[in-house]
């Protein structure tokens, strides 16, 4: 079912990672879901801002900057929805809120970045290419509700390529 055509992503991107439990709990998940789906697995994040391409020593540098005056804040995992777009295949929507836009708006300024669709928090539990019958037997077996909550109080800049290439550069601590 998983679409074999090399899908990757290009650059550098910005994640914000749960961590302890909620880790555990969607990484199993994930775990599962591409080993019963054949998709690759990743490890569990929300993406704060991709396709960063600039040098990596620039890329660093503005992470540090973006860290720099922030605070930690909770993001909240609502329920699951699913789009027809490979990296949106079935995710759980994150609660928009004020301190994540606010970290968003300032990597797309920092990263000068524009022209890119509006900012949808989400953690995806499966990449590919799937039918919407899939999707909804997914959610039925898992539960569309997936709450959850996790303090983000990092940055994890993350080389982009083949979902099996992805590696994590490097976390930064809010200062």
């Amino acid at each position: 079912m998983f679409d074999s055509k090399t899908i990757a992503s290009k650059g550098y991107t910005l994640w914000l990672m749960p961590k302890g439990e909620i880790y555990k709990k969607f990484a199993g998940l994930i775990k599962r879901l591409a080993k019963q789906y054949n998709a690759p697995p990743f490890q569990p994040h929300v993406t704060l801002l991709g396709e960063i391409k600039q040098p990596e020593e620039e890329v660093i540098r503005k992470t540090e900057q973006l860290t720099l005056g922030k605070k930690s804040f909770p993001v909240t995992l609502r329920q699951i929805d699913y789009q027809d777009y490979h990296f949106r295949a079935l995710f759980v929507k994150a609660k928009v809120i004020k301190p994540l836009l606010s970290l968003h708006e300032r990597a797309k300024k920092i990263f000068d970045i524009q022209n890119i669709p509006p900012y949808m928090p989400h953690l995806s539990l499966l990449y590919g290419n799937y039918p919407q019958e899939v999707k909804d037997k997914i959610i039925e077996e898992i539960g569309r509700h997936q709450t959850a909550q996790f303090e983000i109080n990092s940055v994890h800049l993350v080389k982009g390529g083949e979902v099996k290439e992805w590696q994590i550069i490097r976390e930064f601590t809010f200062q």
